[in-house]
C-alpha cells in the first residue's frame, strides 16, 4: 500500500496502518539508533522511543509523503539526546587510550583499526546525524536541510566540517560524492 494511505489512515487511528508503516522503515531506524550509540539495549530504547514519540505525534505530519524523513529525524534527535545524557560519565580506559593515541598524533594506526560508526563515537552528533542522512540514507543536501531544519548552507558547511574531522581517522574513500 502507498506511504501517503497509510500515513492518513494512521492519522485517523488506525494502529495496522502505523504497524505497516513502521515495518517499512524497522530496520533503517535501529541501524541509525545502533550506529549512534554502538550498544543494542541503547540502541533498542531510543528504537521505541521513537515508534512511541511517532504514534503519539503522528498527527502533526504534514506531508504524508515524507514519512521516512520524519521519524528519522525524531530518532536522531531521540539518539542526540540519549548521547548528550550519557556523555556526562568518565571515560572509559578505551576511551583514555584512543585519546593518548590521538594526542600523541597516532592518527596513522588509528586509521587502519576503525570504521566509520566506530569514528563517530569521536565526532559531535550534529555532524554524525548529517553523514548519517548523507551517506548512510542518501538523502541529498537540500533533503538533509529539510529534516534537520537547517539552511543548505549550514548543512554543507557541517558536512565539511564533519568530513574533515573524520579525515584523519578513515581510510580514505570514504567521502566520495
Amino acid at each position: 500500500m502507498d506511504i501517503a494511505k497509510l500515513v492518513q489512515k494512521a492519522k485517523k487511528g488506525n494502529d495496522e496502518a502505523f504497524e505497516n508503516l513502521i515495518s517499512s522503515v524497522r530496520h533503517k531506524l535501529y541501524r541509525t539508533a545502533y550506529s549512534y550509540v554502538r550498544n543494542e539495549q541503547d540502541a533498542l530504547d531510543i528504537y521505541q522511543e521513537t515508534i512511541y514519540k511517532a504514534y503519539t505525534s503522528i498527527h502533526t505530519l504534514k506531508k504524508s509523503e515524507s514519512f521516512q524523513s520524519w521519524i528519522l529525524k525524531i530518532l536522531i534527535f531521540k539518539a542526540i539526546d540519549f548521547i548528550r545524557k550519557e556523555s556526562r560519565h568518565f571515560p572509559t580506559d578505551d576511551e583514555e587510550i584512543f585519546a593518548e593515541l590521538i594526542s600523541n598524533e597516532n592518527v596513522n594506526y588509528i586509521a587502519h583499526s576503525m570504521d566509520l560508526f566506530a569514528a563517530f563515537k569521536f565526532i559531535d552528533p550534529k555532524y554524525k546525524a548529517i553523514i548519517l542522512l548523507r551517506y548512510y540514507h542518501d538523502l541529498s543536501i537540500k533533503e538533509i536541510a529539510k529534516t534537520m531544519n537547517y539552511p543548505e548552507g549550514t548543512i554543507k558547511s557541517h558536512l565539511h566540517r564533519a568530513q574533515k574531522e573524520l579525515r584523519p581517522i578513515l581510510k580514505e574513500g570514504y567521502f566520495y560524492e
